[in-house]
């Protein structure tokens, strides 16, 4: 039987320049850089606006989709529909397409049918994975502490239209907040849901807009650059955002010029909710495990497109898990010059570029550097190179200490999945190279419930900070950090070290997968509140406005350094979420996984978490 394979069979990129994929590309063959200086994005605390150099998509092309997409969509939804639908379009070999001013677009602006549109020459059941980080944050501007939260500011019921437009049926509909890795999470988990024959059709679409809530935040970590970025450059001084949304089709059916999604994983580093890593081990694991799954060594790896941010400790974090990895010598670079760092959109985004070099045995230089400025060495230019081609590695890292890695291959590269040939790790199981990869049934270890009822039968009144400091006084182990994290937080905490007590296990043996229907929502309103006020924003209440950093502070509190990965749902789906545990365990170094629900609204809180492992 012929090997199960997850290809790359079509893409489209919304950026600045245009809608499609080509129009990026011959901007980025010009050295055109999307990057400017912007107002309308952060004031100061007198309300002064703050000139902030970003990429940012014109409005003239919000109103030409404003146009084909008839409906009440918001601007970051416009975007996540454009690409969705053309990259759909490509896939069914779509005809009538029609080339407007900013890139091509079906002049048709009804909703899809998988079954028997677009994807109709891809058989079988196909699924939609959205990544975001905010996706419509921008309505809770002005949202009153009584106030009702808007209902498109649920990530949930974002993905939910944006999904069943598409053609999508709502089981089949997922969405990923993992902070800045969301785009390659989301595509490290299409591939998972692929081999393991639960789909055979997955597409991706990462999408974010800016707005004061996202700017404002990362200016209170001083984090952002008054002049283009300039990655791994000795005079590096920060970042620049920016905006799009990409989208990837991946499926089990292979086609003519598609690439191979050969291998994907997710670590944390276990250390620090904003500040990545300083030893770089987590990273490394991740590129580890994906070259891994991939059947490569560093000998085969033609590029890396890193991160980038081009902030001080995360261009020296990836230079050090590089060298962890024997990849320093690597030709790499990083998309953030032309593009800004757009947030759940850039590992989606960033991995079509690398599709196009690969396919073109050329890659762009990284503008602005000149001298390295990293503690370890990287083979970075700032002129476009070629040379051949064969198989490229995507990073990403992120606030929760999170890290991604994924493996794109050319077809004829691509490995029939040979671990033994990476001299890299042994922690592929035998028999995981079948044409499916096989996910073993769980077994429940322990399981904790907290929630409001709870709460009540055990005599509080409602009052959660009274609830949750007692629960913590009760484990007997004092770490004062917990009084500055956010409730969500906290009642993560609280939950997985109950969950955990009495377990012998190593940094890599547990993974996280969790999931919420409110994100970081009540942190969000604490952040917007700040900013109407003209308070201003407070780095200490931003960092809690990701979900996945719940994640990460039960990954540093425990010390695991295994995949985490937070999911959006509107409701707990118990089931789904063991199948990806399973399939993380089955993939990965873990033996164990935390696996389930936190979530915290208005003083509304909710805790259902397994730990479970493989019968």
């Amino acid at each position: 039987m012929e090997k199960r394979r997850t290809y790359i069979v079509s893409d489209c990129i919304v950026s600045p320049f245009g809608i499609g994929t080509d129009v990026t590309v011959a901007a980025l063959d010009l050295g055109r850089s999307a990057v400017s200086s912007r107002s309308g994005l952060l004031k100061d605390l007198e309300g002064k606006d703050i000139p902030v150099m970003c990429s940012v998509i014109p409005q003239q092309m919000e109103e030409s989709l404003a146009a084909v997409f008839c409906g009440e969509w918001t601007r970051a939804e416009l975007f996540a529909l454009a690409c969705g639908k053309v990259a759909l379009e490509d896939a069914g070999g779509s005809c009538g397409r029609v080339s407007g001013e900013y890139g091509p677009l079906s002049g048709d602006s009804g909703p899809l049918s998988v079954e028997s549109g677009p994807m109709s020459g891809k058989p079988g059941r196909s699924a939609v994975i959205f990544s975001t980080t905010k996706g419509n944050i921008g309505l809770i501007e002005g949202v009153g502490e009584n106030d009702p939260v808007p209902s498109g500011a649920f990530l949930w019921e974002s993905s939910d239209r944006l999904g069943r437009f598409l053609g999508f049926a709502p089981e089949d509909i997922y969405t990923i907040s993992n902070a800045c890795i969301s785009g390659v999470s989301a595509l490290s988990a299409g591939r998972k849901l692929i081999l393991s024959g639960l789909y055979d059709n997955v597409l991706v679409v990462g999408f974010d807009v800016l707005n004061e809530f996202i700017v404002s935040g990362f200016a209170s970590f001083k984090s952002l650059s008054s002049d283009l970025c300039r990655p791994y450059d000795a005079a590096r001084c920060g970042l620049n955002l920016g905006e799009a949304a990409a989208a990837i089709l991946l499926s089990c059916h292979p086609s003519e010029g598609a690439l191979v999604l050969a291998g994907g994983a997710v670590s944390d580093d276990a250390n620090h909710i904003s500040g990545p890593s300083r030893t770089g081990d987590a990273l490394f694991f991740a590129i580890r495990d994906a070259m891994s799954q991939a059947g490569i060594s560093p000998a085969d790896v033609s590029f890396a497109d890193l991160h980038g941010t081009a902030t001080v400790y995360n261009d020296e974090m990836e230079s050090k898990a590089l060298a962890l990895a024997g990849l320093s010598d690597v030709p790499v670079q990083s998309f953030k010059p032309y593009l800004g760092h757009t947030l759940g959109a850039s590992g989606v985004l960033e991995a079509v570029l690398c599709c196009q070099e690969l396919r073109r045995g050329l890659m762009w230089g990284t503008p602005g550097f000149e001298n390295c400025g990293t503690p370890c060495p990287v083979n970075a230019s700032a002129e476009s190179r070629e040379f051949p081609m064969k198989h490229c590695l995507k990073t990403a890292s992120g606030f929760g200490g999170c890290n991604a890695a994924v493996v794109i291959s050319l077809q004829e590269c691509a490995s029939d999945c040979a671990p033994e040939a990476s001299g890299l790790t042994d922690n592929v199981s035998e028999g995981q190279c079948s044409s499916e990869l096989a996910a073993p049934p769980l077994r429940t270890l322990k399981r904790v419930v907290l929630n409001n009822e709870s709460a009540c039968a055990e005599g509080f009144d409602g009052d959660f900070a009274s609830y949750i400091r007692e629960k913590y006084k009760a484990l007997g182990t004092p770490d004062l950090k917990f009084f500055k994290m956010d409730d969500l937080a906290k009642l993560g905490y609280i939950a997985s070290s109950l969950l955990l007590e009495g377990l012998d296990y190593g940094p890599e043996d547990v993974a996280v997968i969790l999931s919420n229907s409110s994100a970081s929502l009540d942190s969000d309103l604490r952040h917007q509140a700040n900013i109407d006020s003209g308070r201003g924003a407070s780095p200490a209440v931003f960092v809690y406005t990701l979900p996945n950093v719940t994640s990460g502070e039960i990954s540093i509190r425990h010390q695991i350094k295994g995949e985490n990965t937070f999911f959006i749902s509107e409701r707990y789906d118990r089931k789904k979420m063991m199948e990806y545990a399973s399939l993380v365990l089955a993939e990965s170094k873990a033996e164990y996984a935390i696996v389930g629900w936190i979530d915290y609204l208005r003083g509304n809180f909710s805790a259902d978490i397994d730990l479970v492992g493989n019968e």
